[in-house]
């Protein structure tokens, strides 16, 4: 089954110029270390899903409605999770991003990545 709907929300406001969307599974491991023979012994605290967005060539009202949602502290994010096959929502907040002018006449700007780190673990 293929998902038609929205990838990504931020505060129920969908993305625009979403042009890239990757969803890193990144675990976080508890006293993590490796014995004589190398095998591992942790404790898995869990995945953190962390978000990957790349946003094309924006309009200033599109980098006005961006700005004003990822520069927020915290906020609610929407997106699909492939194992769970559903959309779920967390808490999440933005890593630092770049906003590079492409021409100031026509009011556009170039396409920036950021990410959107989760504030808890992804609980299934």
């Amino acid at each position: 089954m293929s998902y038609t709907g929205t990838l990504v929300k931020i505060d129920n406001v969908t993305i625009p110029n979403l042009v890239e969307f990757k969803v890193g599974r990144n675990k976080l491991w508890k006293n993590a270390d490796r014995n004589m023979n190398g095998d591992v012994r942790a404790t898995l605290i869990g995945i953190f899903p962390k978000l990957s967005l790349k946003i094309g060539i924006c309009t200033e009202n599109q980098i006005n409605t961006l700005t004003e949602l990822l520069d927020q502290s915290f906020f609610e994010v929407e997106y699909f999770d492939v194992r769970a096959q559903e959309t779920l929502t967390a808490s999440y907040y933005a890593s630092d991003y770049e906003i590079e002018l492409l021409n100031k006449q026509k009011g556009l700007y170039k396409p920036f990545n950021v990410d959107l780190v989760p504030v808890s673990k992804r609980r299934y």
